[in-house]
């Protein structure tokens, strides 16, 4: 490839690692974004290994996806690995789908970085969706380029530059019509919130993406000040916290909690900060103030207690 979309995936690609030979496992859908990733690795000369999860949710749609995706790995002789993603119906689907994949991708991968289509436009999408949802700063944060293991070399360009790429390039793609019903909240951000702000202002998208990628470069630094407040042992001073910048306060208690696998609430981050005192946290984990130190404790550790 030597177009300019190209030309800034090799060099998000190279940022990130991604050199010739680089092992990667990469995750197929058949859709646009996927598909030009799997392209776009393998021309860098990357070691691509595919891998597709077939969740069989659209019938002979799903069938057809999965047959797009082996077309695609045999063209460009690539390793591909079929998963099947079925899962039962009920609640909570989309997170139940999103567990079965990154499931998938950390099996097949091992120790090697996992790439994966999110765009500039999906990281946009995140942004407004967990700022709606959060009402933090951090939710501009979403989706930075690498994530631990998980890796993105396509953030730097939107959904459309993905699809005139591709079609300048005469490669197919599958779309999922799924993705125009208004109903799923990231759906509507899509189809009617982007288009507002584009009428608002005709560089909304990617200046909201430059926000998040220098709010992620700013989370790097506070993140690493934070962390000069908690201990090894995961406690938190209750003097160094108080005489710290009230941002820091939040975040190292944030990141603290964060270590037993607690998600600590605007709520309890301000209560904690303002008078540390013993606190039962969502999932029954438990906050404790001891010899002038906040420790957290895994979820059930308050309900372990009570039965005590």
């Amino acid at each position: 490839m030597s177009s300019n979309v190209a030309e800034r995936i090799r060099e998000r690609a190279g940022a990130l690692g991604l050199l010739a030979d680089t092992p990667v496992v990469v995750m197929l859908s058949g859709g646009a974004d996927s598909t030009l990733l799997v392209v776009a690795l393998a021309d860098l000369g990357c070691a691509v290994r595919v891998v597709h999860v077939a969740h069989g949710l659209r019938g002979d749609e799903s069938e057809a996806d999965r047959a797009a995706c082996c077309a695609l790995a045999e063209r460009l002789a690539l390793p591909l690995q079929v998963i099947d993603g079925r899962v039962e119906p009920g609640g909570n689907l989309e997170a139940r789908l999103r567990d079965v994949r990154r499931e998938a991708a950390l099996a097949a991968a091992g120790d090697d970085p996992i790439a994966t289509g999110h765009t500039l436009s999906d990281r946009v999408e995140t942004v407004l969706y967990r700022l709606a949802a959060s009402g933090t700063p951090r939710g501009l944060t979403a989706l930075p380029p690498r994530d631990g293991q998980w890796v993105r070399p396509l953030i730097d360009c939107s959904r459309d530059d993905v699809r005139r790429e591709l079609a300048a390039r005469g490669i197919a793609w599958r779309d999922d019509p799924t993705n125009l019903i208004a109903g799923p909240a990231r759906n509507r951000i899509r189809l009617d919130v982007l288009p507002a702000l584009a009428q608002a202002h005709p560089g909304a998208e990617r200046n909201l993406a430059r926000a998040a990628m220098l709010a992620d470069d700013e989370r790097a630094l506070l993140d690493a000040l934070a962390d000069d407040l908690i201990r090894n042992d995961g406690a938190v001073p209750i003097d160094a916290l108080a005489d710290a910048p009230v941002a820091l306060q939040r975040i190292a208690l944030r990141r603290a909690a964060a270590r037993v696998g607690v998600t600590l609430g605007h709520d309890d981050v301000e209560a904690l900060r303002t008078e540390a005192r013993r606190r039962t946290l969502p999932g029954t984990a438990m906050a404790e103030v001891r010899r002038g130190v906040i420790s957290f404790h895994p979820p059930g550790s308050g309900r372990r207690e009570e039965i005590a």
